[in-house]
């Protein structure tokens, strides 16, 4: 038996904050601020995505359409991100800063000599290793920020942290 593909997700706007946790830890995560919940549920079905929501109202729709691929969320952004990584963890690897935190593409290994030019020149000298997104083009590099994002993240996710990560730096 073949696994599931990778899961895809749709944050509605009231879960902006997870949308961006979820796409740091390298999850396909479609969201944009002030959608219609027609037109969400129109991205929705259309692209395959799973909903996260917060609002019982959307919920509601989605029950009466009979749209099962739904889940409410608590408020809390950090206890959020834990629930859907615990819910799906048979269907999620953690793949730190893989994505686009702002387009949400898969961001692409790039030579350093081809972005010097928008690298700090304490970065140029420091680090070695760069990736782009291919949409808005904005490079991202491990650094320190990387070590920040792994304590928190196994202080959110505990051991759920180490058996889902993949390493792509």
């Amino acid at each position: 038996m073949a696994p599931e593909p990778a899961i895809k997700f749709l944050c509605d706007d009231q879960l902006g904050k997870l949308a961006r946790w979820l796409r740091i830890i390298g999850q396909d995560v479609f969201y944009k601020n002030r959608l219609e919940d027609s037109e969400l549920i129109d991205v929705a079905v259309r692209e395959s995505r799973f909903i996260l929501t917060r609002d019982l109202r959307l919920s509601k729709i989605l029950e009466d359409r009979s749209i099962p691929h739904h889940i409410v969320l608590e408020n809390y952004p950090a206890h959020q991100l834990k629930e859907v990584v615990a819910k799906f963890s048979d269907r999620i690897k953690i793949r730190v800063f893989s994505r686009c935190t702002e387009c949400n593409l898969v961001l692409e290994p790039v030579d350093k000599e081809k972005v010097m030019d928008r690298i700090p020149p304490f970065v140029l000298k420091t680090q070695t290793r760069f990736r782009q997104c291919p949409g808005c083009k904005k490079v991202f590099w491990a650094a320190t920020h990387r070590t920040h994002v792994d304590e928190q993240l196994v202080h959110l996710l505990g051991d759920m942290y180490f058996t889902l990560k993949e390493e792509v730096w």
